[in-house]
């Protein structure tokens, strides 16, 4: 069966279990992949174009140069091995060291801190929020949701709902 044009998919080939069942489902599956349900879950949550997890944890092989996790909405382009970008070094990524709180632009076209320039011209994205991922008082990475369509207006509802997605994030880091 095809998605439908425009129906969000993950970047895995697995079938998602409901909700009531995710526990059960997920004890079984590997990190990466309850990680990637996790960006799942968000980008319908947020209808976002691309959901990714930056992440520094040498324990479980991840590398915030690299996408860990990933969700894509049909037709865009995974970040998964586009490692261009110095992401430690971004504007972006030095104000969620700063301020250890959501970064929200509803516009890159004129946001501040300004976004990578490849982020914008390669691969499209027009509006994203950045939520701080931290463990032991370091920023080991970030939850990032991409908008390629539009500019757009984040509601309170996008931002509860990539919050609620950074704890179980963690939750699932502390039980590996």
């Amino acid at each position: 069966m095809s998605p439908r044009a425009g129906t969000p998919r993950r970047s895995t080939s697995s079938v998602r279990p409901s909700r009531a069942n995710t526990r059960a489902a997920t004890s079984k599956d590997t990190l990466p992949a309850r990680l990637d349900a996790i960006l799942a879950d968000l980008l319908i949550e947020t209808t976002a174009s691309r959901t990714t997890l930056r992440l520094d944890s040498p324990e479980h092989g991840f590398h915030v140069d690299d996408v860990a996790a990933e969700a894509l909405a049909v037709g865009e382009k995974s970040l998964r091995g586009q490692t261009s970008i110095n992401q430690r070094a971004a504007a972006t990524a030095q104000w969620i060291e700063r301020h250890r709180r959501l970064l929200v632009q509803g516009d890159l076209a004129a946001a501040e801190p300004r976004p990578p320039a490849a982020l914008v011209r390669l691969y499209g994205v027009k509006a994203q929020m950045l939520a701080p991922i931290v463990r032991h008082g370091q920023l080991d990475g970030w939850v990032s949701v991409h908008e390629g369509r539009v500019a757009r207006r984040w509601t309170r509802r996008d931002q509860t709902a990539v919050t609620r997605a950074v704890a179980q994030i963690l939750s699932e880091l502390d039980e590996a």
